[in-house]
């Protein structure tokens, strides 16, 4: 699904699709102990958030 999504991501530049994945990432990079380094984005963040 996700090499699916990234191809899709390059052809068309899918704004959603994008969030969607950053969101499966964001989890996680939280997961494996990262959540400080992606809290010190701030306000980046909600612009690749799901909305």
């Amino acid at each position: 699904m996700q090499l699916r999504a990234v191809d899709r991501i390059s052809a068309t530049g899918d704004v959603s699709l994008q969030r969607h994945l950053f969101a499966l990432v964001e989890a996680a990079a939280r997961q494996a102990g990262y959540g400080e380094v992606l809290d010190a984005w701030s306000e980046d963040l909600d612009l690749m958030r799901p909305q």
